[in-house]
């Protein structure tokens, strides 16, 4: 289950794109165009590569769904996370344009403000590819998380970018915490 030396960084960032392909946000950020997934995919690949380096990694068997997640003693939102943000707006702005680019730093910013204070370990990106929703592998990859989260008496955050995603985590214990507004027709929840 946990990422081993010859899963490649762009192995899991490719499984990441197709698990959030059809996610309302990358819906909002990335538009249909023929090299969508390779836009998703490039978006991914900084955060899979900090995650290496300073949080976990989870990969599903058979590469079906990755969860990135980062412990409590992980300050994530340090000068290294914004250089990687400054990052992922070239990319964008070069993959879909700076208005697209603004758009994502805005929903940057529209999340960052409601990151709790206290002390946690975070639920950063856990996607499934299509194929493999609805048989558990959701719950496989949660399970460490939720057990370092209980060993160390912390609480776990995340953000939930999907509304039909909530119920699932709810049935792990995740309570919603707040409701972070994108645009006048879409939110995404913390939890």
């Amino acid at each position: 289950m946990l990422k081993n030396s010859f899963t490649s960084l762009s192995t899991i960032a490719q499984v990441l794109a197709e698990s959030f392909a059809d996610d309302p946000s990358f819906e909002q950020v990335f538009p249909q165009t023929p090299d969508r997934s390779s836009a998703i995919r490039a978006f991914f690949e900084p955060f899979v590569a900090d995650a290496s380096k300073r949080g976990k990694i989870i990969m599903a068997p058979n590469s079906q769904g990755v969860c990135i997640w980062y412990p409590a003693e992980v300050e994530i939102f340090d000068e290294r996370f914004e250089q990687m943000v400054v990052e992922i707006i070239e990319i964008i702005v070069k993959i879909a344009g700076t208005e697209t680019a603004q758009f994502w730093q805005y929903l940057i910013e529209q999340v960052g403000r409601h990151e709790p204070q206290q002390h946690h370990c975070e639920v950063f990106f856990l996607g499934l590819k299509p194929s493999a929703r609805g048989k558990g592998i959701g719950q496989g990859l949660l399970k460490p998380v939720l057990d370092y989260a209980d060993e160390n008496q912390v609480p776990c955050y995340l953000v939930s970018s999907n509304a039909r995603n909530i119920s699932f985590y709810e049935r792990y214990g995740f309570a919603k915490y707040c409701s972070i507004k994108i645009t006048d027709t879409y939110s995404m929840t913390g939890m």
